[in-house]
Formats: structure tokens, sequence, C-alpha cells
């Protein structure tokens, strides 16, 4: 499993702990004592609360890493997910104080909940969120390594898809790293840098679909995106 699956399925989790914890606090606070059980309401809440802080912590160090690596070739909607994140993970520590330490605030912490669990909406959002609704986009989705060959591919098109979808992670110009491999005449070589395999369009359309290493998957590509990219791979 590549790391980047292993942080949607995270972040996956990371949701579902963080809307049942709020859930149990809902029905604690908004519904009639007699109709509820305040003890076992504040237990749910709890144990969600500390799987939720557990994967919070677990996805905060991963992505720590990707953005010291991607120094300042991070794009704009990274950005943006690292900013929700800092807030999020900022907010919660805030409300965690909050109930150990000042419990004469208590009375914030409902709305600090609330807006832990907006945000973490947002970060999943802009993140695992946003890859999965991608990968479903498509027209023509690219659902194995052979359905894209034989296509001819425009390198035009695919100087601007890669200027989209790869140009903040690697060089086009330079076999220098960048967050991954610099790619300049990728293709050429022996090896593909990012899985060791003989340097074929057919392993560059399986590195695309289902990666090696630490890059993230492109099956929200369509195969004419692929064939477009490959393309553009070839004149590096």
């Amino acid at each position: 499993m590549s790391e980047y699956w292993l942080k949607t399925i995270l972040a996956g989790f990371f949701l579902v702990t963080g809307l049942a914890a709020a859930w149990a606090m809902l029905i604690a606070m908004g519904t009639p004592e007699k109709s509820r059980d305040p003890a076992r309401l504040r237990k749910i809440h709890r144990v969600f609360g500390y799987a939720f802080g557990l994967l919070l912590a677990v996805l905060a160090v991963l992505g720590a890493e990707f953005f010291v690596e991607g120094g300042d070739h991070l794009s704009l909607r990274a950005v943006l997910h690292g900013f929700l994140a800092v807030s999020l993970l900022f907010i919660f520590l805030f409300k965690v104080v909050l109930v150990r330490f000042y419990r004469n605030f208590l009375r914030l912490v409902p709305t600090l909940g609330m807006t832990v669990l907006i945000l973490a909406l947002a970060v999943y959002s802009v993140s695992a969120g946003y890859h999965i609704l991608r990968s479903f986009a498509g027209a023509e989705p690219a659902q194995a390594a052979d359905e894209s060959s034989g296509l001819a591919g425009d390198s035009g098109a695919g100087a601007e898809l890669y200027a989209r979808q790869c140009g903040s992670c690697h060089y086009a110009d330079s076999t220098e790293a960048k967050v991954g491999p610099g790619l300049k005449g990728v293709l050429a070589r022996d090896k593909l840098p990012f899985s060791d395999k003989p340097a074929t369009e057919e392993n560059v359309r399986h590195q695309f679909l289902r990666p090696a290493g630490r890059m993230p998957a492109f099956a929200f590509l369509s195969k004419r995106e692929i064939a477009d990219l490959i393309a553009y791979l070839k004149i590096l």
C-alpha cells in the first residue's frame, strides 16, 4: 500500500471519529434529560475524542514531512490544506487544555468542539476528499495500466497538464530532486527513478495509477490525459 492510500484511509477514520464525538456531544446537550444517558454519552464522546486526537497526531506528522520536502513549490491547494490543518490542531489542543486545566471556561468547549469538526471536514475535503472525487469525476477514468496504450498523445496538452498536476513535485528540466525526482530524460533512462522498473511507457502508466513509494495515485486522469503526459515526458 502506498503512503498516499494509507493517509487517505487514516483520514477517513479521522473524519468518522470526529463526527461520532460531535454526535455524542450534540445528543448529550440537545435532548431532554429523560431521553438520554449523560454518563454513557460522555464516555462515547471521550473515546472517540481520544481516537480523533491520535489520528490527528499521526496525520500531522505525515503531513509535516510532506510540507518540509515540498518547500516553496507547494500548490495553492496544499498551502490551504496546511493552513486549515494547523488551525485545526491549534483549536483542538486549546479545547483539550480548557477541559483539563481551565474548567471555568467550559462554556466555550461546545463552540470549540463544533469549530474542530468544521475544520476537520474542511481539511478532509481539500485533501483526501478532493482526490476521491477526482478519481470518479473523469469521463474516461483510467482503470488499468494498459487501457491508454496505443493512444497518440499531445505533448503540448501534456505540458499544461504536467504543470498543473506534476510540476509542484517534479522538475521537468532537471534530474535534481524536488519533492520527487526530476524527470528530465526519464524515458531515456534504463530504469524509472520512482519504482526502479524499466523505463517504458507501460511502467509510467502503471506508476500513475498504482504508484510505488510515496507518490499519490492519479487514477482520476483519463486515458487521453495519461497519453498526453507520456507524450510530454518523451520530449523532456
